[in-house]
């Protein structure tokens, strides 16, 4: 089925970019069958990025639907009518591109990076295109992929990181569809047949709710078109708990590795505004994001605790989680914890100091900086900030928040967020000594 190939709103950001010349245009539009398209074009770009988002992911899935939306991920890439599997991979790699996909709990992106010419953004459009609504599944490619993840999925039970994140997920959204893994068990995909994976494909890519987002040098013109020729799709869709969840608490987790993965967790409760957001960018860069932070300078070269740790944030419709992450030896875990357990109270007495969040903005403003000439990284800036509910602000702009962070807007989120009663600890691993880290967080 197709539609007329005509927008019928669109909304545009010019901003005159202070490196040059050239006017940098952020549009968003809205086609007739219902899909967002997002756009940044930058003519000195030599590359062009295109991410297709479907609203779907693991949150969407009920028992007997574990690990679908990621298996169909996989299939995606194994045949449409109008494209082999040894067609999609060729054409990419003919021109010297890539393309690729992930699944996440609110979504599944399949996106392609190619050099920019009509050629080969009209031939990346085609192909992304008849992925997302001509998929054939084959019988034996779905056998054949079907081993392929299930052998990621013991890959990811053998990498501690990616097994006591899954851990850590399970812990704090113990009650909600968020708390399941991303893929889904052996067993789960097991029992996923090939008509529940077509009947998954037609609801949730073919007609659910699509995000189109291209960043780079190309005929916007030619992706107004090519988008528009899909079918119709749902302008909103949440088929998923609606509620926030949320456990406090800490839980020992007994595992196969040596070494002890440490997680002392808070959740975001509010949506991102634009300031909190930017604010949340430095305070997150100040903790463990750099390797001037604090979790960084304290465990690492203060006092030798640990190779890896760092701190991160995610936000989702209705849930969002800052951790900071820690990996130990077992003999100085109680330490370790110790240490982290008291940088975050330091934060809440004393604060930061000028210097650090001068850092900070730096830090975060050279990132955007460097990233700007990287037409992915541009693409997945403008997918995060939509997702958010925040302006398609160009690098310029972005810094310009960046500076505008005042330590005051830090804290008061800090508060907001480091909050002990709603703190969750994990640690992962063998032997736990499960007496004396309850005594230390006492």
């Amino acid at each position: 089925m197709c539609v007329a190939p005509f927008f019928y709103k669109r909304t545009e950001f010019q901003v005159q970019d202070c490196f040059g010349p050239v006017t940098l245009m952020i549009q968003k539009t809205v086609l007739s069958n219902n899909i967002n398209l997002i756009s940044q074009q930058i003519e000195s770009a030599r590359t062009v990025a295109v991410g297709f988002y479907f609203s779907v992911g693991s949150r969407y899935e009920k028992p007997g639907e574990r690990g679908i939306s990621h298996f169909c991920e996989h299939l995606l890439f194994k045949g449409t009518k109008k494209f082999s599997r040894r067609d999609i991979s060729r054409a990419f790699d003919r021109m010297g591109g890539t393309v690729n996909a992930f699944t996440e709990r609110d979504d599944v992106c399949v996106y392609a990076v190619v050099p920019s010419s009509d050629e080969n953004f009209s031939l990346a459009m085609d192909i992304l295109c008849s992925m997302s609504s001509e998929c054939i599944f084959p019988e034996d490619e779905v056998e054949k992929e079907r081993s392929v993840v299930e052998n990621e999925i013991l890959a990811v039970d053998d990498d501690p990181d990616e097994s006591s994140l899954d851990e850590l997920a399970g812990m704090v959204w113990k009650d909600s569809q968020l708390g399941h893994t991303i893929t889904g068990t052996v067993a789960d995909v097991d029992s996923i047949t090939v008509e529940k994976i077509r009947d998954w494909y037609e609801k949730y890519f073919v007609h659910g709710k699509l995000t189109v987002f291209v960043s780079g040098n190309f005929d916007f013109d030619f992706a107004e078109k090519a988008l528009s020729n899909l079918p119709v799709h749902k302008s909103s869709v949440a088929d998923f708990e609606n509620a926030f969840v949320w456990n406090s608490g800490i839980s020992f987790v007994e595992s196969k590795f040596g070494q002890h993965q440490i997680y002392v967790a808070y959740p975001i409760e509010k949506s991102f505004t634009e300031k909190s957001y930017w604010a949340m960018c430095v305070f997150n860069a100040m903790c463990g994001d750099t390797m001037g932070s604090r979790l960084f300078e304290v465990l690492r070269e203060k006092n030798g605790l640990c190779y890896s740790v760092y701190s991160f944030y995610s936000r989702y419709d209705d849930n969002g989680i800052w951790s900071c992450s820690v990996s130990c030896e077992k003999n100085r875990t109680e330490k370790t914890l110790s240490l982290v357990l008291s940088e975050i109270d330091s934060i809440l007495s004393d604060g930061f100091l000028d210097s650090e969040i001068a850092d900070a903005k730096g830090h975060l403003s050279g990132e955007e900086i460097m990233g700007e000439t990287d037409m992915e990284f541009v693409m997945r800036r403008l997918q995060k900030f939509y997702s958010l509910g925040l302006p398609l602000y160009t690098t310029d702009q972005i810094i310009s928040s960046i500076r505008a962070v005042e330590k005051n807007d830090i804290m008061e989120l800090a508060r907001d967020i480091l909050k002990k009663d709603s703190r969750a600890v994990l640690v992962y691993g063998k032997k736990i000594d499960k007496k004396g880290l309850r005594k230390i967080l006492k």
